[in-house]
C-alpha cells in the first residue's frame, strides 16, 4: 500500500519539487558542497550573499542574516542581545531553542501564559530595569496556534522593548504574500526582529533573521563561528523563494487542502486545535487515544505520526499537516482512514 504523508513541514510541497533540486545540482557541479570556512573567512559566497539580499527584499526590511539552521536562531540572537537587555518575557509554549538561547545568555526568563496579550501587559507593567525583550513563536508548531503579534508588537512599543518572534512555520506559507504573521497583523517590516526557517514551507534547509540592519550585522557577527549553509542549499534556498514569490497559487492549494482536512475530521466529530495554519492538531481525549488514532492511520497507509514534544504540553494532541501537493485523492484517503476509525 502506497502511504500519504500528512504530518511533517513540507507545507508548500517544495520539498521533491524538481526546480528545487535542479537548482542544487547545478551549484554543485559550480561551487562543490562545503563552504569549508565561516562567513567573514572563506566561507561567504555569491550565493550566500544573493540569498541573503534575496530575503531581505522579500520582507522589506533592512538586512537580513543567513543561519546553517534555525534552531540556532535563540542562541544567536539572545547572545548578541544581552549587550542591552537583561529580562525577556515569552510565551510558556514558545519553541526550545528560544529558552535555550535565553539560559545561555544568562538573562532573567520570566514566560507569560500561552497567548495571553492580558498577562504580558501586567508583567511589563511591573518590570523596572533596562527594556526588556518580548519573544514569542509566531505560529506554534505543534498546535498551530497563532501568537497575538499585534497586541505584543503594541506592548512592546509601549515598553521600548526588542521584539523577537521565531516564525519558523508561518514564514512563506501564511500572509497573502507568503510573508507570515508579521503581515498577518500588517507590523512594518523593521519593527519586529524575525527568525525563520527555509526547512518548513520553503523546503529546503537553513534558517535565517530579517529586521534592522544595526541588529541584523550584530546577529551575523555573532553567528560566524559556525560554517555557512552548503551551497546546494543555499542554491535550493533561492529558488524556493523564487517560485514563493511567483506561484502564489501554491499557498492557495495549501489553505484549500486545509480547510478540506478541518472539513473531514469536523464531520467524524474530531476537534481541531486552530483553523489559521496548515497545521492541524487533532485534540483528542489523552496521550493513549492520540497513539491509538496515529497507529490506526499507519495501518490505513496515512502516516501521521504522535510524539510528545517539549515546547507542547498538551500529549492529547495529534499533528497533522496540509501540503499543497495533497490531491482530492489523497484527501478522500483520510476522510475514509477517520471514517474508519470513528465507525
Amino acid at each position: 500500500m502506497e502511504r500519504v504523508l500528512f504530518a511533517g513541514n513540507d507545507y508548500l510541497g517544495l520539498a521533491r519539487e524538481p526546480r528545487l533540486a535542479e537548482a542544487a545540482c547545478r551549484a554543485a557541479r559550480a561551487h562543490g558542497i562545503s563552504p569549508t570556512s565561516g562567513r567573514f573567512f572563506l566561507g561567504w559566497s555569491e550565493l550566500h550573499k544573493r540569498l541573503e539580499a534575496d530575503l531581505a527584499g522579500f520582507f522589506g526590511t533592512e538586512e537580513a542574516c543567513l543561519l546553517p539552521a534555525a534552531y540556532l536562531g535563540g542562541l544567536v540572537y539572545f547572545k548578541a542581545i544581552a549587550e542591552q537587555a537583561r529580562t525577556v518575557f515569552c510565551d510558556e509554549f514558545s519553541h526550545a531553542n528560544l529558552f535555550q538561547g535565553m539560559r545561555a545568555a544568562g538573562l532573567e526568563v520570566r514566560t507569560f501564559r500561552h497567548l495571553d496579550a492580558d498577562d504580558l501587559e501586567r508583567q511589563l507593567g511591573s518590570h523596572a530595569g533596562p527594556p526588556p525583550v518580548v519573544a514569542s513563536d509566531g505560529v506554534f508548531g505543534i498546535s498551530g496556534e497563532v501568537a497575538p503579534v499585534g497586541a505584543l508588537a503594541e506592548l512592546a512599543r509601549r515598553a521600548g522593548a526588542e521584539l523577537l518572534i521565531d516564525d519558523a512555520h508561518g514564514v512563506f506559507a501564511l500572509g497573502p504574500s507568503g510573508r507570515g504573521v508579521r503581515e498577518l497583523f500588517g507590523l512594518p517590516p523593521n519593527e519586529a526582529t524575525i527568525l525563520g526557517s527555509m526547512s518548513k514551507a520553503l523546503g529546503a534547509g537553513g534558517g535565517f533573521f530579517v529586521g534592522r540592519k544595526a541588529l541584523m550585522e550584530r546577529l551575523q557577527r555573532g553567528s560566524a563561528g559556525a560554517t555557512p549553509s552548503p551551497m546546494p542549499i543555499v542554491a535550493a534556498c533561492t529558488e524556493g523563494l523564487r517560485i514563493v514569490r511567483s506561484e502564489p497559487e501554491r499557498r492557495a492549494r495549501m489553505e484549500a487542502n486545509a480547510g478540506r482536512m478541518r472539513s473531514i475530521l469536523a464531520s467524524h466529530g474530531i476537534r481541531v486545535v486552530s483553523d489559521q495554519t496548515p497545521i492541524i492538531a487533532m485534540a483528542l481525549r489523552d496521550a493513549a487515544e492520540a497513539e491509538r488514532v496515529a497507529t490506526h492511520f499507519e495501518s490505513q497507509g496515512i502516516v501521521i505520526r504522535y510524539a510528545s514534544y517539549p515546547s507542547e504540553p498538551r500529549a492529547n494532541l495529534l499533528r497533522s499537516a496540509a501540503r499543497a501537493c495533497h490531491s482530492a485523492e489523497d484527501l478522500g484517503r483520510l476522510d475514509a482512514a477517520v471514517g474508519a476509525f470513528s465507525a
